[in-house]
């Protein structure tokens, strides 16, 4: 099987590809950021030992069928999970300068926010703040976003 999608993702729209072995036992990941400290959120957030942070980074995480974030047996399921993950989404969306695009930096944004500060010297010093589950469909994603965005504007 050949990753054309993944691979355009990369190699022509600079979004940033990882795979890891899972911490837990999962299998394998694999991960598309538009920059790499978006998937350095997700893979540092899998490998975290405190349950009360992984459990629900990773349902946040897996809660919508649009993020490229995947598991899988092994590194080439994963990686074919992730390419049948983007070819369910609207193709003109897999570019740099999409709302696709838009709705992946937000979501993992959201993340790495919730979830900095949380330690000190090692030490854990708070608790995450909670995530509410991302929208399932990519339809609803882009409605998110936009209330999001017209949310931060009114806060101008």
């Amino acid at each position: 099987m050949t990753f054309e999608l993944i691979d355009k993702l990369v190699t022509e729209e600079g979004y940033a590809f990882q795979s890891w072995r899972d911490h837990y036992g999962k299998g394998v990941w694999a991960a598309l950021g538009f920059w790499q400290d978006h998937v350095d959120i997700v893979r540092d957030l899998s490998w975290n030992s405190e349950d009360q942070i992984v459990f629900p980074a990773m349902n946040y995480v897996f809660s919508a069928n649009w993020l490229p974030v995947v598991t899988g047996r092994t590194l080439t399921e994963a990686a074919q999970n992730l390419e049948e993950r983007l070819r369910l989404l609207p193709q003109d969306q897999l570019t740099g300068d999409s709302e696709w695009t838009k709705v992946v930096c937000k979501a993992l944004l959201d993340l790495r926010e919730a979830h900095s500060g949380l330690y000190r010297n090692g030490e854990r010093i708070k608790w995450p703040e909670p995530l509410d589950d991302l929208p399932e469909t990519f339809e609803f994603a882009v409605e998110w976003l936009a209330a999001s965005e017209r949310a931060w504007v009114g806060e101008l």
